[in-house]
């Protein structure tokens, strides 16, 4: 590699590091805030008080204390606004002893929230746009970018704080040996021994070609997942790597067009035109702003090196200023990052272990696909839909077909032939014919959709994505049988 291309990839990431460290830097100098339960300011901190001063305030001034803590480039208020009752829009009723386990709560984007723990408070802690509405009972309103937010709560007869995770856009899926169908088998058995060349082995076994390249299967999995429900927006997009000037013109267009720091509504139009690069750049970005570890690493390499990187079996991608990158897994990271490809097919069959796709098989109408996928024949410039409109499958995630195809990492030798792509594309496509034969668009017919279709990955700017997260834990999985014989 030359060495102008080395130093603008090391001053790429350089930059990216310096701006955490100072963004890091600020956030510790901005002093905490005070409230009442009347909303009055009732002090300035720099540090966390103890508990006992909380104690203290708490009696004072008779009632919990809000303790606001600080947010980058948000200039505390002197007195809390009141939120009126009739604009929660989400209620939430919490056991105290059910805060001993980690808590989570799913919520949409700029939604207010009213939270009620069944036992008196001393104090709560957050930094979203919150007021205290009753002695146990807190009201906010949720942030406007897709993630994890974290409340904490006192009590009066505990020095230790309770956690309150909020899942924002996303779910909070915990599967405890739960029995999922995994695969795809694109002929039956009848098909393999009509079909293929058959021949007897030493053994005295048959072999037939072809076969199922991803036989369907049976297994048992363990593992607390955060899934977005749905694929990442246009909006969030822009936002989070808003500083990001290698981005090609139509994102600078579109950051041109928006207002920094301006709200993403739950239902803004899907991203499609993001490269793998960059939806891997985006979960990194999503894992830094939340504190957490980015799970994705790059390291830059010459065309020379390619092969006998591809044949140790590492990952390389390509993005069209930087050139070759390697991407490493950080086994380390507790971050975001793309679904693997039995993720992504245990996640859109949403517990479904009979059907060939969400709306039955290729003998359903389209009257009923469309409950679950937006597809169209007719392409528009670059523009999608609204996310979040049609039916959810079983697991309460929204637009796994359909609107978008989504790039779906696969692990390093799942597919024999696969060219060395580091992903595919699943979910079928926003164009996609709903005739018999093509169209212009060149789509796919919508009755070859289903869970097994997919396209070869490529780095080009053509798919949307979603990100998922393993919350304390690895998933562990068992195979249990495969369905049918081959």
């Amino acid at each position: 590699m030359d060495d102008c291309k080395r130093r603008y990839f090391c001053i790429f990431n350089c930059m990216k590091k310096i701006l955490l460290f100072l963004t890091i830097c600020v956030t510790f100098a901005n002093a905490q805030f005070y409230y009442d339960k009347h909303g009055e300011s009732r002090g300035a901190y720099k540090d966390s008080l103890e508990y006992s001063k909380l104690v203290g305030l708490a009696k004072r001034f008779r009632g919990p204390i809000l303790v606001k803590k600080p947010v980058d480039g948000v200039k505390p208020r002197k007195n809390l606004e009141k939120i009126p009752e009739n604009k929660i829009q989400r209620t939430f009723n919490v056991n105290r002893d059910t805060l001993n386990k980690e808590k989570w709560l799913e919520v949409e984007k700029n939604e207010i929230v009213k939270i009620c723990v069944d036992a008196p408070v001393v104090a709560w802690e957050t930094s979203l746009n919150a007021i205290i509405s009753s002695d146990s009972c807190l009201t906010f309103e949720t942030p406007t970018l897709i993630g994890v937010e974290t409340l904490r709560v006192h009590f009066p007869d505990s020095d230790s704080s309770k956690k309150i995770n909020l899942a924002v856009g996303m779910k909070y899926l915990d599967f405890k040996n739960e029995e999922v169908l995994l695969g795809f088998n694109r002929y039956s058995e009848k098909e393999l021994k009509m079909q293929g060349f058959c021949n007897t082995e030493e053994n005295g076994t048959i072999a037939c070609g072809p076969k199922n390249e991803d036989p369907e299967r049976l297994v048992s999995i363990t593992g607390t997942y955060l899934v977005d429900k749905y694929p990442v927006t246009n909006c969030e997009f822009t936002q989070l790597m808003w500083n990001d000037s290698l981005l090609d013109y139509k994102w600078q267009n579109r950051k041109r067009a928006s207002i920094r720091n301006g709200n993403c509504i739950t239902q803004d139009t899907a991203a499609n035109t993001v490269s793998l690069f960059w939806a891997m750049e985006y979960a990194n970005a999503r894992s830094i702003r939340e504190g957490l570890k980015p799970y994705y690493i790059f390291s830059p390499v010459e065309y020379a090196e390619r092969e006998s990187i591809l044949s140790a079996r590492q990952r390389i991608i390509k993005q069209y200023v930087l050139g070759y990158i390697q991407v490493s897994d950080d086994s380390t990271s507790n971050g975001y990052r793309l679904p693997y490809y039995n993720e992504w097919m245990m996640l859109a069959r949403g517990g479904d272990k009979k059907n060939r796709a969400p709306w039955g098989d290729s003998s359903g109408s389209f009257e009923k696909t469309k409950k679950y996928a937006r597809f169209k024949t007719k392409m528009v410039s670059f523009e999608t839909e609204p996310v979040g409109q049609l039916t959810p499958n079983g697991y309460g995630l929204y637009d796994m077909f359909g609107l978008v195809q989504e790039h779906v990492l696969f692990e390093y030798d799942l597919f024999e032939g696969n060219m060395g792509f580091a992903s595919c594309l699943k979910g079928g496509d926003y164009h996609v014919s709903l005739e018999d034969g093509f169209d212009d668009t060149l789509s796919p017919y919508w009755k070859w959709i289903s869970y097994g279709y997919y396209e070869p990955g490529h780095p080009g700017n053509g798919a949307g994505f979603r990100l998922i997260r393993n919350i304390g834990n690895n998933a562990k999985w068992t195979k249990i049988k495969t369905v049918g014989k081959e």
